[in-house]
């Protein structure tokens, strides 16, 4: 099975001033609830940001949309000391967000009752996904992400084990896949996990990018009941994280 690592083992980012020091990348991470006060938090976003909210459908994906927005400039704040509403946040041609006129790398993953940000000052790539661990993926839609060796690997497993590690493979994947910017859809045969027994890390086979080097790839899990995928391209040998969860708003 792949390694898993719980997130509070990795070391804390120290604060009120943190560093994107080079040989780190850190996850901040808000297991949120409706009981916040939300109109609060989204008098806290721009005013684009704040549009976009009203025109979810669902609450929950309202909620969702300000808990990611509200996380991702409060962190990026922490980091450059640019005030929250005043961070140039803008997309490239593929729709990966980047922060402008900075050396900084980013990520947002949120979903239901959790939003988590890497971010990184020297990091090539840089790419986070997090899924409820309950999650239940189908059976039949594994074949639509799987490469021929995963599947192997699932076809020998049943149950709560066999969903646990399709989880794995996904939220890893679209980690990745943010990481290099292409989206979260690619044919099976481009992207194969396995485990590098001898080191006990993850590896993704993949030619989906010319530069194969550097990549790290781990998966942690949160006492919010998440499962977390970072993948991150670095000029090192270790990929080395720290964390902080982000405090309520008063």
């Amino acid at each position: 099975m792949l390694p898993c690592d719980p997130l509070l083992s990795l070391p804390e980012v120290a604060t009120p001033e943190p560093d994107c020091g080079p040989r780190h990348v850190d996850i901040w991470w808000w297991p949120y609830n409706a009981e916040i006060n939300w109109d609060k938090i989204c008098s806290q976003l721009t005013p684009d940001e704040q549009t976009r909210a009203t025109t979810c459908h669902f609450e929950k994906d309202a909620i969702a949309f300000m808990a990611g927005r509200y996380l991702q400039r409060s962190v990026l704040s922490r980091y450059t000391s640019i005030p929250p509403q005043d961070l140039d946040i803008v997309v490239d041609p593929h729709g990966k967000p980047y922060l402008a006129d900075t050396g900084v790398a980013f990520n947002l993953t949120n979903t239901e009752g959790l939003a988590a940000v890497a971010i990184s000052g020297t990091a090539k790539m840089l790419g986070i996904d997090a899924e409820p661990v309950g999650t239940a993926i189908e059976p039949g839609a594994s074949s639509l992400f799987c490469s021929s060796a995963e599947l192997e690997i699932l076809s020998a497993l049943q149950g709560s084990e066999r969903q646990s590690l399709l989880l794995s493979y996904w939220t890893l994947k679209e980690s990745f896949l943010k990481a290099v910017g292409t989206g979260v859809i690619a044919p099976p045969d481009q992207l194969n996990i396995r485990l590098d027994r001898m080191a006990n890390t993850v590896r993704i086979d993949t030619v989906l990018t010319a530069d194969d080097k550097g990549w790290h790839h781990r998966l942690l899990s949160a006492p919010s009941g998440h499962l977390i995928a970072v993948s991150a391209q670095l000029d090192q040998v270790e990929l080395r994280l720290r964390q902080r969860q982000l405090p309520d708003p008063l």
